[in-house]
């Protein structure tokens, strides 16, 4: 059974070490249980509590809680709540993704990386920005061209006014850290404008925010799509492991689909 979860101050969640449970607390910390953007429901096998959901606008993220294991039952229950959310985009360990039944969605394959750490003074050419407003990542990322601009604009603010996010450039490179708990943080939105690909900013940037998060004791890693998964290696980068990331084919209208 999924049910919705109406408030975490009661709730004692068992999350795990996970790239799937990090963004699921981020979106805790972010929001708690008070919009309707921003949903949270857990899945009982019998009366225990083994998975949580995370639906925040037009994605889904699910893990599995600490020490709990899925079964046929799960696997049914996680595709029929997916199949009436209707995400565009779903994370969730690959144990729960099942064989057949979501044929809207397509399966594209992502590997994870740790993060190699830049030497003392190893980089003189620059210095790490720290204080990047959220506007110049939205324009290298996206190069300026995305329609839900201002829900991605508040959002971002908000998580990095609560301390969620932090954002960092190197010369005119970018990258967000997304999250981080248990000593780890996830680095995405890495860009460089076109202009000034090939000069090794992004490389730098990465090396140098992994060197400083790790002087707090935290580990970086980031995740890639196949493209971009020969950069990440010669960067020197850990392949940590592999998943797949659901992604709704096309978006059909609601009476198609009664």
């Amino acid at each position: 059974m999924i049910r919705r979860i109406d408030s975490f101050d009661n709730a004692k969640l068992l999350l795990r070490d996970s790239h799937y449970s990090r963004i699921i607390l981020s979106h805790i910390l972010a929001y708690g249980t008070e919009y309707d953007f921003c949903e949270f429901y857990e899945l009982l096998k019998g009366n225990k509590r083994v998975g949580i959901f995370a639906s925040m606008n037009s994605s889904l993220t699910v893990d599995l809680l600490d020490d709990a294991h899925s079964s046929s039952g799960c696997i049914r229950e996680t595709a029929e709540f997916i199949r009436f959310k209707y995400p565009m985009i779903v994370e969730m360990p690959e144990v729960l993704i099942p064989r057949r039944g979501l044929n809207e969605y397509r399966k594209e394959k992502r590997y994870f990386f740790s993060v190699p750490v830049a030497e003392e003074n190893a980089i003189e050419d620059g210095e790490l920005l720290r204080e990047l407003p959220c506007e110049a990542v939205f324009d290298t990322v996206f190069s300026g061209q995305d329609a839900n601009y201002g829900l991605w604009l508040t959002d971002t603010v908000r998580r990095v006014n609560k301390g969620i996010v932090r954002i960092y450039g190197y010369h005119s490179a970018v990258l967000t850290v997304k999250c981080q708990s248990y000593g780890r943080a996830y680095l995405a939105d890495i860009a460089t404008p076109e202009a000034d690909r090939g000069k090794g900013y992004a490389s730098a940037l990465i090396r140098l925010v992994s060197q400083e998060l790790k002087k707090e004791g935290i580990e970086c890693y980031l995740a890639s799509d196949e493209s971009m998964r020969d950069f990440y290696l010669r960067l020197g980068c850990k392949e940590l492991g592999e998943d797949y990331i659901l992604k709704l084919k096309e978006r059909k209208d609601y009476e198609e689909l009664i």
